[in-house]
């Protein structure tokens, strides 16, 4: 079968390998989450939790005058294969189910933000049999910040189609297995920016 390949929107290539790979995408994660709170953190209310300085796997905000914490997912690539459980890539986000299972334990009152920026916009894959046509998704470019309480999300969850990554069968690195699709146009999550 033929890999498919992601394009971002000027059609240059976006490798798999740079997806998958959480140690780089975890470094990029952290200053991230810096560049958030830099850019929306006066307009939301949030700041950097204390507690990452000391504990990596701390949720990554907080709130500037309270103890509520928060957790940013950032998310540059759709899910384009979305279609076949029924949901439109265009907003289509993944949720890491370890995430969930440690929020439920401990961190129930968690809020999430999804920030959003598409930097995949392409997904070809090539038939290798002529009987099928060639698989070409697109998706529009997209930017904002989503906002929804954990309580829903594990309410959205408990409907969400779960994938698991075939990519990620034997990987070592620490990446998610499975993942939950959520449908950003959910009620229940906030589109705040």
């Amino acid at each position: 079968m033929a890999k498919g390949q992601m394009y971002d929107i000027n059609g240059n290539l976006i490798t798999n390998n740079d997806l998958q790979n959480k140690g780089a995408w975890c470094e990029h994660g952290v200053r991230k989450e810096y560049v958030f709170v830099e850019k929306y953190g006066h307009e939301l209310g949030l700041m950097i939790n204390p507690e990452k300085e000391t504990n990596k796997y701390a949720p990554d905000l907080c709130q500037f005058l309270s103890t509520e914490l928060s957790d940013l997912k950032t998310q540059n690539t759709p899910f384009f294969t979305a279609r076949k459980y029924g949901y439109t890539p265009q907003y289509t986000v993944t949720f890491n189910k370890n995430d969930a299972d440690r929020y439920r334990s401990d961190y129930p009152k968690i809020d999430i933000y999804f920030w959003v920026d598409w930097v995949a916009v392409r997904y070809f894959r090539k038939s290798t049999d002529s009987r099928y046509s060639d698989t070409d998704i697109r998706v529009n470019p997209m930017y904002g910040v989503w906002k929804v309480s954990f309580k829903d999300l594990d309410q959205i969850i408990k409907k969400s189609p779960l994938h698991a990554y075939q990519e990620r069968i034997y990987d070592n690195q620490g990446n998610a297995k499975e993942s939950y699709l959520i449908n950003l146009k959910d009620s229940r999550i906030k589109h705040v920016l």
